[in-house]
């Protein structure tokens, strides 16, 4: 796969992930303190598969 993919598959995830975080603090504001804690996991997730997919993308740029 090459390199653009990952960095575009990567830039999704830390859209998702960004909207998510944007769902927890709406969450915490209306004291659903226990969603809200449940949507910043979820986003803490999609960061991860983002920053994965950004690692992928240096190692296209390597092969």
């Amino acid at each position: 796969m090459t390199r653009e993919y990952f960095l575009k598959v990567a830039t999704a995830k830390a859209a998702y992930a960004a909207a998510l975080r944007m769902e927890a603090d709406a969450e915490s504001m209306v004291g659903h303190k226990e969603q809200a804690e449940t949507f910043q996991r979820f986003a803490s997730q999609w960061d991860a598969l983002a920053a994965s997919y950004r690692a992928s993308a240096e190692q296209a740029d390597a092969a």
